[in-house]
């Protein structure tokens, strides 16, 4: 049985949700394709926007769907307020949760995909391109919530700040992402990172530590690995 087939029949306890969700958020000339599948999902709330940029077709978008043996089988949490957008294919993996706050834009481009238990939160404008892998554990958060300031009143430094992640990143395992963050194309992010300053323009490079550093440059994913 093939791996679409058995998605397929993953997805079916949750039909009612899907078709809710996808006749909710989208065209009908797109939502009659059912283009997004979830799997167990937790939907917080549904009151923001979800678009579909570009071409739809079945099952081309997959919302927590459960593929790593390790992880509880969570499906995903979704509270939009705001706006989620698709530019293609996404594969989002179980135990995901995505908060997305009013007026607030979050980007998936084609080809995306998550392993297990990506958390985001969203006020600003958090944004991936093409063809990111994303790790176990990693959190991406464009706000600090709380405000700073020094001890004579006066504001230090910005609660919220966008994130834009350039295309053919890799993310390892159990990475921080904190606001104001750039990556730019082809970059290899080491497992236990925190990453919080605009790390152009160093393509294709190695980034590691907390705070992260480019560590190598000339460096990225091997395209034959598993």
């Amino acid at each position: 049985m093939s791996n679409k087939i058995k998605n397929l029949i993953k997805a079916v306890p949750y039909i009612f949700q899907t078709v809710y969700f996808n006749f909710h958020h989208l065209p009908f000339k797109q939502a009659i394709f059912l283009p997004i599948i979830l799997y167990k999902p937790q939907l917080v709330s549904t009151k923001g926007k979800i678009i579909i940029d570009g071409g739809v077709f079945s099952g081309m978008i997959k919302l927590g769907l459960h593929g790593v043996s390790i992880y509880k089988n969570n499906g995903i949490m979704i509270q939009n307020n705001g706006c989620i957008v698709f530019k293609g294919q996404c594969n989002i993996g179980s135990g995901a949760k995505l908060s997305v706050g009013k007026g607030a834009v979050l980007t998936f481009s084609d080809y995306f995909s998550s392993t297990a238990e990506m958390k985001i939160v969203c006020s600003n404008r958090i944004t991936f391109g093409r063809n990111v892998l994303v790790g176990w554990e990693c959190i991406f958060m464009d706000t600090n919530f709380h405000e700073l300031m020094t001890i004579d009143g006066k504001p230090y430094g910005n609660v919220s700040e966008p994130i834009r992640i350039g295309n053919k990143c890799w993310f390892a395992f159990r990475n921080v992402i904190m606001p104001g963050t750039i990556i730019p194309d082809g970059c290899v992010v080491a497992s236990n990172s925190l990453l919080n300053k605009d790390y152009s323009p160093h393509v294709y490079s190695l980034i590691a530590g907390s705070p992260a550093l480019i560590k190598r440059e000339g460096i990225t994913i091997n395209p034959n690995s598993k």
